[in-house]
């Protein structure tokens, strides 16, 4: 018997840019994934960084008490506006209103050019006034132009813990403080891109490592699979040989009847299991016949029915034969069903029609074209013609019309192509058959 080849595995380098391939993805996909979730970490730590700087900023203005105090002239009303702008001139504030603790109005000063910021402030107020004029420090972030700005409001408190007022201001970052917040961000993004690219690094060798591992484990579990099939169909070939040369005959026929039946099978487009309970039945069909003794199984003349009554039983003690072991036991419909007829006439069971396994009525076509088609001790093979002549004219008889309606018309080709072909030829032709049904 051949052995099965085993497939080439990946080389080195295919594995290699593969790899190199799928951690590069991997980097790419990481570091999207988690710049994002970096970067709105950071945004979150930047509303921090902005509020302080506006909180330490507004200090001055906040710690002023003056500023909520009884207002008598428009002189004083004067001046403290002007100490207000002043504040914005000096910080990065862009507007400043304060209220007393009812939330009026006391005063209000804008920088120059806070016309679309303040446009935006009262988009913001309106929106989040509930939220901002609370117990605590509040802020909502705005974008204008790429530039951060920060609506705060900072609730007023005495010394008893009494509120006063509210101060509310609208922040704007600066160029030196926009350039922190964009060091900070594309820092951290720089941080994480490099540390995914040194996990890729790291785990490069060691998915290599255990890639070389389970090549290797790969292609002994491959080796044990190839070996185990030839194994598989090495025993099927040996019992088949052993009957074979209790019958006075070569490999010949179990080759034959094997790719009969196998062809028929692949044209009813038979489930693999299936397949494999035929090709096993196929070759130990007539394993029974080890039984039977000599002067009946190589008698050249026709048997007497004490003989042929003897010689039936061949279906029984191949029955008992292949029942024993759990690997051979589906080739049983076939060896105790092969001389089956479809129109009842059989023989053990005179089962009829359905009744009659399916492989059964595969492998009988199969059978019984080989044994007309070929030289036996007791007649000379007939012509392709005749045998199927005869074949026909047992359709619904012997055989299962619709399977010999499949047959036939492959069976011409079948004919010409193995019936004269040596051991060899029909070998090779089987194995490459029937292999693919036994690898595990």
């Amino acid at each position: 018997m051949r052995p099965l080849p085993i497939s080439a595995s990946p080389s080195t380098e295919n594995i290699h840019r593969k790899l190199i391939v799928r951690l590069l993805i991997g980097w790419i996909v990481l570091s999207i994934v988690l710049g994002t979730v970096v970067f709105f970490v950071k945004l979150e730590d930047i509303d921090d960084f902005v509020k302080e700087l506006a909180i330490a900023e507004s200090k001055p203005l906040i710690q002023d008490k003056q500023y909520f105090s009884h207002i008598t002239t428009e002189q004083e009303r004067k001046s403290i506006i002007e100490k207000l702008y002043h504040h914005i001139e000096l910080a990065h504030f862009v507007n400043v209103e304060l209220y007393n603790a009812k939330r009026e109005e006391l005063y209000k000063v804008s920088s120059k050019d806070a016309g679309l910021i303040e446009i935006e402030r009262k988009e913001v107020e309106s929106k989040y006034r509930t939220y901002l004029f609370s117990d605590s420090v509040a802020y909502k972030k705005f974008f204008i132009d790429g530039r951060v700005y920060l609506c705060l409001v900072v609730p007023l408190f005495d010394d008893d813990n009494k509120k006063y007022g509210y101060f509310e201001a609208v922040y704007r970052a600066d160029d030196k403080t926009m350039k922190a917040i964009r060091d900070l961000i594309f820092g951290a993004l720089l941080i994480v891109v490099a540390a995914v690219f040194a996990t890729a690094v790291i785990f490069y060798p060691i998915v290599m490592a255990m890639n070389r591992n389970l090549i290797k484990l790969n292609k002994n579990l491959m080796k044990f699979t190839i070996d185990l099939t030839n194994a598989n169909i090495g025993i099927l070939e040996s019992l088949g040989s052993a009957i074979a040369k209790r019958d006075s005959d070569t490999n010949s026929h179990n080759y034959r009847v094997t790719i009969y039946a196998v062809t028929l099978g692949t044209a009813l487009d038979l489930k693999d299991a299936q397949m494999q309970s035929l090709i096993k039945g196929s070759f130990l069909h007539d394993i029974g016949k080890i039984a039977i003794s000599d002067n009946i199984l190589l008698k050249p003349g026709k048997l007497t029915e004490e003989e042929f009554a003897h010689m039936k039983t061949h279906v029984t003690h191949g029955l008992d034969i292949v029942g024993k072991y759990s690997w051979l036991k589906d080739a049983g419909d076939v060896v105790a069903c092969h001389h089956e007829k479809y129109d009842g006439n059989g023989y053990l069971r005179q089962l009829k029609g359905e009744e009659i396994p399916f492989n059964a009525r595969v492998f009988a076509i199969a059978d019984v074209f080989d044994a007309l088609t070929s030289k036996r001790p007791y007649k000379e093979p007939f012509s392709y013609k005749k045998t199927v002549q005869i074949m026909k004219e047992n359709s619904g008889k012997h055989f299962d019309p619709k399977l010999l309606e499949v047959f036939l018309p492959l069976s011409v080709e079948l004919h010409d192509k193995i019936s004269e072909a040596e051991d060899d030829t029909l070998q090779k032709i089987m194995n490459d058959m029937v292999r693919k049904y036994f690898v595990y």
